[in-house]
């Protein structure tokens, strides 16, 4: 055999070991693709899962905050009743205000467990912008309407007001309601905010001091005191901040500028307090 034939025959051998070794990958490969196409199916299978159970959670999640919130409302209006009868009888004032802690810690506790409860989704939906308070919005993970009570921060965070609950929650979670937005009246504010509102306004100081705390400190003991004082049917209020750098002044006066409920405020003149002291003034309605 010639040396020709013989590099003939070993080309010949060499492809066959290839031709060999590419049907087996071919195999291989036929293989990996149904064990692909399967696994594919499997994790679909599950994705379908997960959305039923998604879906599930939130629907039990909305039924739970319409029961938290109906049994806060019946509390309220309960409590509401007391508040009532008490003035009418002219009960203590250490009576009365025992009862608006009761309903305070309520509305917390209420405000917590509708937190906690699982937030839907945001899908292929516009974040609102330029919201402004008072606007009509709608909390997706409660499908609750409420209405804006302040600006989001730098996260985005805000709070809404819905019926009698005021909760923390994302500018993501709202969808704004433009239609009702643009045809809220004076009216209808009024009218809400009448059933809350006391005769007699007893058991509330007419004045708040909030020297040495931190601005938030004292923005979060403001809140909570221009609500009270409201609700108990005070013309003013007189807020002592002190002079200092005036980081409080501004943290303060920012505040009351966000506020429906106040009609102006001023500084303190001579005899009030100077600039250490903000008059705050009530709407009447």
């Amino acid at each position: 055999m010639t040396e020709s034939e013989t590099s003939f025959e070993d080309l010949i051998a060499d492809l066959e070991i290839s031709r060999s070794t590419i049907e087996r990958e071919q195999e291989e490969i036929k293989l990996y693709k149904t064990q692909i196409t399967a696994l594919k199916e499997k994790l679909e299978q599950k994705h379908d899962r997960i959305d039923k159970n998604r879906d599930k959670i939130i629907r039990e999640a909305n039924d739970q905050a319409s029961a938290i919130l109906k049994e806060a409302k019946d509390y309220a209006d309960q409590t509401i009743r007391t508040f009532q009868k008490i003035a009418q009888n002219h009960a203590l004032a250490s009576e009365l205000e025992q009862e608006r802690a009761k309903l305070r810690a309520k509305l917390e506790d209420t405000q917590k467990k509708a937190s906690a409860l699982p937030k839907s989704p945001a899908q292929n939906r516009k974040i609102p912008k330029n919201l402004r308070i008072g606007d009509s919005v709608m909390v997706l993970s409660m499908n609750l309407k409420g209405t804006v009570h302040t600006l989001p921060n730098a996260k985005g965070d805000l709070y809404v007001q819905m019926g009698i609950l005021r909760s923390l929650v994302n500018i993501k979670d709202l969808e704004l309601l433009e239609d009702e937005t643009s045809y809220k009246t004076k009216k209808s504010g009024s009218a809400k905010t009448g059933k809350l509102r006391m005769g007699k306004s007893i058991s509330v100081s007419t004045e708040i001091n909030l020297i040495g705390k931190t601005t938030d400190e004292a923005v979060a003991l403001l809140d909570k005191y221009l609500d009270d004082a409201y609700i108990a049917h005070l013309p003013s209020v007189r807020i002592v901040h002190g002079k200092g750098t005036g980081a409080l002044r501004n943290a303060v006066q920012k505040h009351l500028k966000r506020q429906k409920y106040i009609r102006s405020f001023r500084l303190g003149e001579f005899g009030e307090g100077d600039a250490g002291v903000t008059i705050a003034e009530f709407k009447n309605e």
